[in-house]
């Protein structure tokens, strides 16, 4: 007998929870299809952590790969082919991962409402990200012909952030952030990562009440502020 939507829901918490990352995604998928592809707002912050635990567990053997290529001892420990075979599977899962994600997102954005535009923002930024990622892995040739999807989602999402959300509201700041990454590591296009970044640090900075404290928002200001003291810094020295 198919699970029910709360039963599901309550099995993504617990895995979640005991950082299950792949029994949280599976039943993410469950849930989907049990939503009939349309989550609310809570329903779609549970799929991105079933996603992003799914990501990062794949991600983490990666980079611990990419280490043991970079010391020569330890080459020693993992022969040189065992470590391409691993390295070319990690990145083979992540592709599917990311273009299952991708085409979620294309199904999903049929079913928002016109005026939603929250999860009209969420489901860009998504499938941005999730394109970043792959550009994190893929050859610049792979990642080319996905690179203007990729641009244009954050963009879009970043356009009606601008229009329609305030500007410490925590998936504005979320779409700032991963934007600008994106210029950053992607196109190589650090100043304009840096005048987007900025240009909502300061406008959020301004709209803060110290009284009303929001970690979340809170945390990503943290991010967007470290990464605009490196950029600030790498285009002083560029350009001295």
């Amino acid at each position: 007998m198919p699970l029910k939507k709360d039963e599901l829901k309550y099995l993504i918490n617990t895995c979640l929870s005991l950082e299950l990352y792949e029994e949280a995604y599976d039943y993410s998928q469950q849930l989907k299809i049990v939503c009939d592809n349309t989550f609310d707002e809570n329903e779609r912050n549970l799929y991105m952590k079933c996603l992003k635990g799914k990501l990062n567990i794949e991600r983490n053997a990666w980079k611990i790969l990419i280490d043991f290529e970079n010391y020569e001892q330890d080459k020693e420990i993992l022969p040189k082919k065992l470590i391409k075979e691993k390295k070319d599977y990690l990145e083979e899962q992540r592709k599917k991962l990311c273009f299952e994600v991708v085409d979620d997102c294309k199904i999903f954005e049929k079913n928002i409402e016109e005026d939603d535009y929250s999860a009209k923002i969420f489901y860009l930024k998504l499938k941005a990200d999730y394109l970043r990622y792959y550009g994190e892995t893929s050859t610049e040739e792979e990642f080319e012909k996905y690179k203007k999807i990729c641009r244009d989602s954050y963009e879009n999402a970043y356009q009606l952030c601008k229009e329609n959300l305030e500007p410490i509201n925590p998936l504005y700041l979320s779409v700032v952030l991963n934007y600008s990454v994106f210029l950053y590591t992607l196109t190589d296009e650090t100043s304009n990562a840096y005048n987007i970044a900025n240009e909502t640090y300061r406008h959020a900075i301004s709209k803060l009440v110290p009284e009303k404290k929001i970690p979340e928002v809170e945390s990503i200001l943290k991010s967007i502020e470290e990464n605009i003291t490196i950029w600030r810094i790498e285009i002083s020295e560029y350009n001295s």
